[in-house]
């Protein structure tokens, strides 16, 4: 495992403005996030599930709907209040996806790589901001998704430290709406652990069942999705 000094210590500091925004979301409640715009959010609630991820620097991709075009990204939040790896801590990097169809596959490009955050369990939802510090902050149109790695990266999305999973997840998917509302899912895909590094999550790094640079699980019947204890929020600008 690497990690320069340097590294550690942006990640130390991080564990601090977890808590400070946890307690923003928890005192205020999604208006503070608003003030005169609209709280908007996707993925699945931040809840307690079964299972976190065994394998280190894993990425998972929430599939069941997208950001409205102009929403502003604010924060990620998460449940991690159950290790099935054993580990109490670890690392969190948002990530912001593309995607088209190809073929008969879905491919998720890499657009937008979050701040990396050190984390620790917590029997109570955290909150990191989902801060874009390399590629597009705002998307752009109805095919834009988020995701996650629990790798620590450097500014070009590559790993300098990874951990096992850091955020409750159930197999398969649960049934019922995602947080977007009536048109979304709680299905999110996710990388197989293949051997070697982590992957990477740079600028134009493509994730699909096939044809991409990383491969993602196959549903239904031989990787069904997950739903993972995470979501993204952000608001849109008042008309």
């Amino acid at each position: 495992m690497f990690c320069t000094n340097r590294t550690k210590m942006q990640l130390r500091n991080s564990i601090v403005l977890i808590g400070s925004f946890g307690l923003l979301l928890t005192a205020f409640g999604s208006s503070a996030l608003a003030g005169d715009n609209t709280t908007v959010a996707e993925g699945s609630s931040p809840t307690h599930r079964s299972l976190t991820d065994d394998f280190s620097g894993q990425v998972n991709i929430y599939v069941g709907g997208s950001f409205l075009p102009g929403t502003n990204l604010r924060y990620f939040q998460f449940l991690f209040d159950f290790t099935t790896a054993g580990n109490t801590s670890g690392y969190i990097t948002p990530v912001l996806f593309e995607y088209k169809t190809v073929e008969a596959f879905t491919v998720y490009t890499v657009v937008g790589i979050g701040q990396s955050f050190a984390v620790k369990l917590n029997s109570v939802a955290q909150a990191i901001p989902f801060n874009v510090i390399e590629g597009t902050k705002v998307p752009t149109g109805n095919n834009f998704t988020f995701g996650f790695t629990t790798s620590a990266v450097n500014a070009s999305g590559v790993p300098v430290v990874a951990s096992p999973g850091v955020v409750d997840y159930d197999t398969p998917t649960d049934g019922g709406q995602g947080v977007g509302g009536s048109l979304t899912t709680n299905d999110w895909a996710f990388t197989l652990g293949e051997p070697g590094p982590p992957p990477s999550v740079s600028l134009g790094t493509t994730f699909a069942v096939y044809g991409a640079d990383y491969a993602l699980n196959s549903p239904p019947a031989q990787q069904p999705y997950r739903t993972y204890s995470a979501r993204a929020i952000g608001v849109l600008a008042a008309q």
